[in-house]
């Protein structure tokens, strides 16, 4: 087997890929063509090729070459997978963005709708639009379970016993670990967290906590009481004035284009697309109004700044696989400006800070629990597969974790492929130990210290040469820990 001629497919594969899913996410195309992309790179999607590849890795357990190649394995196998599920990925991706939502007469936009629940106060309404965005993804809960099933086919084809056993080998990650370490955030949270719920639920909704579902807090978090704090013609100037302190150019001198077009079939949840790293980089948000909009923004803008920085002469390994935790964990950095009292007073205009600390603290310990249980439920579904148990234990996580009622309905769709769950504690995880680092390098206002730009630079230019905890590491940063995460949000609720 040739590598390098591998690696090159690899390049152009993913930039295939990312230009046909940033349309189709977009809301720029309805039918999805990815399979058609796959299709046309057949050899990544061989078994051969993936065994060959790990095979070498295996071979190879320390430096350069062996990070490499394990980076490659991990990337052939999932893909391996992904290849499988080609065909009924895209008729899903497809049925997604054509379905509408009734109600009252009024046909919405399956992909609009969780902006019509943020964004409307009378929570009969909510409810209405709730049941029956739920009635749609119910239906669409049959091509989900035909993906998950293929999958775990797929992956005892590759000689896998099981799903976590997948996909702990290829990435290194251990699930069980990670759920261990991230598992007392529940219990130690939980009353500081069921406070603030229901402090805000009673001021911003009118629901107990009792009476309260999920439809309540996607309207609690949109946040419009805080309308006139985070006005849409101050998001560019506040997100990018403190990068320009820095000495970085948020736009990386036209590597990165931000598309905020408010289209119908757009979907709600932003994200980046890149189809050249580090020359192409595509922010994509679907505006909504207030903190969300800051959050989201900064959030891509962590992670497009991240992949236009990469340096160039790095392999595709670096450039485009690697552990997703490094880049989740510049993302947070960045969507983690909310919580500075610096930033909001001196780049929001917030004259009073301490409203908007406790209220993205309490945002963030919410995502903290929500993912914590989210894990937990992950390696039951992945276990036992889909069903009447897996949609249960998924209700009394989640409900558990967010202290509101949960709907079962979710069970298939809040899931992201290969346990994406643990990239994102992981990622918290490693970017709390990083802002401590900062603080005390660069003092409490890092992100306007013209010596913060150089170090978070030289960070960015590695891509994803190494892991979170390697990156880690190689600061001088400790174990993993939730300690540092936990009292970062502790004393901004405080």
């Amino acid at each position: 087997m040739n590598l390098e001629h591998l690696r090159v497919d690899v390049d152009e594969f993913a930039e295939a890929l990312s230009r046909e899913e940033y349309l189709t996410r977009a809301g720029l195309k309805g039918e999805s063509r990815a399979a058609a992309i796959r299709e046309r790179f057949a050899v990544l999607g061989e078994r051969e090729a993936f065994e060959a590849v790990r095979e070498r890795a295996l071979a190879s357990p320390t430096g350069d070459q062996g990070r490499r190649l394990r980076y490659l394995a991990e990337f052939l196998g999932t893909h391996c997978v992904e290849y499988r599920l080609r065909n009924v990925s895209d008729r899903i991706a497809t049925a997604e963005a054509a379905k509408t939502v009734t109600v009252d007469g009024e046909q919405i936009p399956l992909r609009s709708i969780e902006g019509r629940i943020k964004n409307t106060a009378d929570r009969s309404r909510r409810e209405a639009l709730e049941s029956a965005r739920l009635l749609v993804i119910a239906e669409l809960n049959v091509l989900r379970q035909e993906i998950l099933e293929a999958s775990h086919e797929a992956v005892r084809r590759l000689g896998f016993p099981d799903h976590p056993t997948f996909c702990r080998e290829l990435s290194g990650v251990d699930l069980i670990a990670l759920r261990d370490l991230s598992r007392p955030i529940l219990s130690r949270t939980r009353d500081m967290y069921q406070d603030v719920l229901s402090w805000y639920l009673g001021r911003w909704t009118g629901a107990s906590p009792r009476e309260a579902g999920r439809h309540d807090l996607v309207r609690l978090f949109r946040a419009p009481e805080l309308d006139n704090v985070f006005p849409p013609s101050g998001l560019c100037e506040a997100t990018e004035a403190p990068l320009r302190r820095m000495k970085i150019d948020p736009r990386a001198g036209g590597r990165i284009r931000v598309d905020d077009e408010p289209r119908p079939n757009k979907t709600p949840r932003a994200f980046v697309a890149t189809p050249r790293i580090p020359d192409e980089v595509i922010l994509v948000v679907r505006p909504s109004g207030g903190p969300d909009d800051y959050a989201a923004y900064l959030h891509e803008l962590g992670h497009a700044l991240h992949f236009a920085y990469t340096d160039p002469g790095l392999p595709v390994e670096y450039r485009r696989l690697g552990d997703s935790s490094v880049t989740e964990a510049f993302a947070f950095l960045l969507d983690g400006l909310l919580r500075e009292r610096g930033w909001l007073k001196k780049f929001a205009g917030v004259g009073r800070p301490r409203e908007i600390l406790r209220f993205t603290a309490f945002h963030k310990l919410w995502f903290l629990r929500r993912y914590a249980a989210k894990l937990e439920y992950e390696l039951i579904l992945h276990t036992e597969g889909p069903g009447a148990r897996s949609r249960e234990a998924y209700r009394e996580l989640l409900s558990g974790a967010t202290l509101v009622a949960w709907p079962g309905e979710l069970y298939l769709f809040d899931v992201d492929a290969f346990f994406y769950a643990a990239r994102y504690l992981r990622a918290w995880i490693f970017e709390a130990q990083l802002r401590e680092l900062l603080r005390e390098r660069f003092d409490e206002e890092w992100y306007r210290n013209d010596r913060t730009g150089p170090f978070l630079l030289g960070l960015w230019r590695q891509g994803q040469r190494l892991g979170a905890e390697e990156l880690a590491a190689d600061l001088s940063l400790g174990p993993p820990s939730i300690e540092p995460l936990l009292a970062q949000i502790a004393a901004d609720l405080d």
